[in-house]
């Protein structure tokens, strides 16, 4: 069986074809990897508990990365952050094709192989098979309920899955409604879809757009900023998504919860 390394302040901790989490001994909740301390009850003592490594994709973004050296050729990555089917999130490095809108979470599956841009590696599951009674690929299946941790608080959830889904389905209601035109809706979706990450880079920012992040941000505040002719709706609308894409971009602790590294 192969080895996969993880590496944490220096220390290397390698498992074989599984991937480990932290389990606080005192308290019994689980962590990102690379969590040092329980954020429950502060205690130090966290030991390594294997996971099903099966998850879901909260968000992701194609990003282009030099992967094996400064000087080594560009190539395209899918990096997303992954809600382990544990609890804890992590950051990932995604293979296989993400579908731009999907209905439900996309699943995925760790992969014990080298990491690739610092994340480890995981894989798009297969879709279920259309025929009736089919089963899904055994592989992909949700973690048991008893592997599961004590849910978190809704605030460390607020710019999950749901939120993104969401938020990207009240663009369209604005476009629809005249609202925002089809450059205004590309800014404020591509700011959604990086409010996960605490915001886009401003190497990102300068190939996607050509501005810096102050000026970007003042893009998404413009593009939102609710107009005379809006009805109450729309500008209600408008004002929760700016609230809340401002406080993700400009660093919030609620933007990435503390138990995901």
């Amino acid at each position: 069986m192969s080895e996969h390394i993880y590496e944490s302040n220096g220390s290397t901790i390698a498992t074989k074809t599984v991937m480990m989490i932290r389990r606080c001994g005192r308290c019994d909740k689980l962590f990102a990897p690379l969590i040092a301390e329980c954020s429950s009850c502060r205690s130090w003592d966290l030991d390594w508990s294997p996971s099903s490594g099966l998850g879901s994709i909260v968000s992701w973004r194609l990003v282009n990365r030099s992967v094996s050296g400064p000087h080594a050729q560009v190539v395209p990555l899918t990096i997303a952050i992954v809600e382990l089917d544990e609890g804890p999130w992590v950051y990932a490095t995604i293979e296989g094709v993400v579908a731009p809108i999907s209905d439900g979470p996309v699943r995925v599956r760790f992969e014990p192989r080298p990491r690739v841009d610092r994340f480890p590696v995981f894989a798009v599951c297969p879709a279920p098979p259309d025929s009736e009674g089919a089963r899904p690929a055994p592989q992909c299946d949700s973690a048991s309920n008893d592997e599961r941790s004590t849910p978190r608080p809704d605030v460390e959830h607020r710019y999950d899955a749901w939120w993104v889904r969401t938020s990207l389905r009240q663009c369209e209601l604005m476009e629809g409604a005249r609202v925002l035109d089809t450059a205004a809706k590309s800014l404020i979706g591509f700011a959604i879809r990086w409010a996960p990450f605490g915001g886009a880079t401003t190497g990102e920012l300068l190939v996607t757009f050509g501005v810096t992040r102050g000026r970007f941000l003042q893009m998404l505040d413009e593009a939102l900023h609710p107009q005379q002719t809006d009805s109450d709706n729309m500008r209600g609308l408008k004002r929760h998504l700016q609230n809340a894409l401002a406080q993700a971009w400009q660093g919030s602790t609620t933007a990435l919860p503390a138990s995901s590294a």
